[in-house]
């Protein structure tokens, strides 16, 4: 790759990056109403960068008395919205779409016998730039997995017969656990908010369902462990099962990811919503295309100690060491039963929802570290 090649891929990152974590900023104004005037009248108007994009658009009035109207239209819509409120209120992250750049958007804010300041904000989303950061995700997701996968080899000089009997650990536990959810999840879960209100069908449900994760995923894993010859003979084949539990999981997200992408791309039916779905995704997340990726890092560790550590509990006849292993899914999952129950997601940061899980993703690599020196401080044994 010559320099002048590299300068060019730089200078595009430069341009797109901004646009791919914050959106193109397309009107901000602030204004401050006073009584001498009855009636107001301001008109904007602009052109989208490019066709098919989604619009966010956010207002804040912090009006002391009076009513405010906001009219949208254009952009092949003859309106797009339309507001009609007094007094202080806020609209956020409103959006709207897909529209088109060859007509242009007008927008319209009056008001009447107003006092107070308001302000308007509107930011285009880039339905191109969502694709990429889609695209991007799914691929270091399936990086991440292939590196993994093949650091173990190296590392063990091990059959894939191992990550491979992971996988089918993991795809038999959440068949089991799908249709057990099936039948039971809406039930129990609607008995819980019945019998404890909302407070207690918050704890208890995400405590219900990380569970179910537990129970299923872990149980399943001791199955086949109790089971499949061979699997004691050294530490690494723990980890492996462990591995492939987590990456078959991530793979199947990363190239869910691509998927997506290629039926925007295809213009197949469900595009429209798999944008909007990203672009509500986006505003509420900075750097969304990166949650995926860690995510899976955290994921993967959790699966590989829990797993390993469902093995050692076998070599080594410690029940202690199955339980902690258990521990581990079922917390995961109960911290994102948490984050659905209570309508965080798309709500609020996935960030925060990550955070919640890095001590689980700590605690798993000292698990693994452990599991390492007790198979070696006692290799003694069967």
């Amino acid at each position: 790759m010559n320099v002048s090649c590299k300068q060019k891929i730089l200078l595009y990152a430069l341009l797109v990056l901004p646009e791919l974590l914050f959106g193109r900023l397309l009107l901000e104004h602030s204004d401050i109403e006073t009584p001498d005037k009855d009636t107001n009248l301001y008109s904007f108007e602009f052109t989208l960068s490019e066709n098919n994009s989604r619009m966010v658009f956010d207002f804040k009035s912090e009006l002391e008395s009076g009513e405010v109207n906001i009219w949208l239209g254009g952009g092949g819509f003859e309106v797009i919205g339309n507001y009609t409120n007094d007094g202080a209120f806020e609209y956020s992250n409103e959006i709207f779409g897909s529209l088109n750049n060859s007509e242009p958007i007008v927008i319209r804010v009056s008001t009447k016998k107003a006092t107070g300041k308001w302000t308007i904000r509107l930011t285009e989303m880039s339905s191109r730039n969502m694709l990429v950061s889609i695209l991007i995700s799914g691929i270091l997701v399936i990086v991440i997995c292939v590196v993994l996968l093949i650091g173990w080899k190296v590392k063990s000089s091990s059959s894939f017969k191992w990550p491979l009997i992971g996988a089918g650990t993991w795809f038999v536990g959440i068949v089991l656990k799908f249709g057990f959810a099936y039948f039971f999840n809406n039930p129990i879960l609607e008995l819980l908010k019945e019998s404890f209100g909302q407070t207690g069908y918050l704890s208890l449900g995400s405590i219900y369902i990380g569970l179910l994760t537990g129970v299923f995923e872990i149980g399943v894993t001791l199955v086949f462990v109790l089971f499949i010859k061979g699997i004691y003979e050294n530490a690494q084949r723990g980890i492996g099962i462990g591995l492939g539990a987590g990456t078959i999981e991530a793979l199947l997200l990363g190239f869910s990811q691509i998927g997506a992408f290629a039926m925007v791309i295809s213009d197949s039916p469900g595009s429209s919503d798999i944008i909007t779905s990203l672009a509500n995704a986006t505003i509420h997340t900075p750097l969304f295309f990166l949650v995926a990726p860690v995510e899976r890092i955290i994921a993967i560790l959790c699966h590989t100690s829990s797993r390993a550590l469902v093995v050692l509990s076998v070599v080594r006849k410690k029940q202690i060491y199955f339980w902690v292993g258990f521990l581990i899914m079922t917390a995961i999952d109960a911290i994102a039963g948490y984050a659905h129950l209570a309508g965080y997601v798309n709500t609020v940061s996935t960030w925060f929802i990550e955070l919640a899980l890095v001590p689980l993703a700590v605690a798993s690599i000292l698990m693994i570290k452990w599991y390492y020196e007790k198979w070696i401080t006692n290799s003694t044994d069967p």
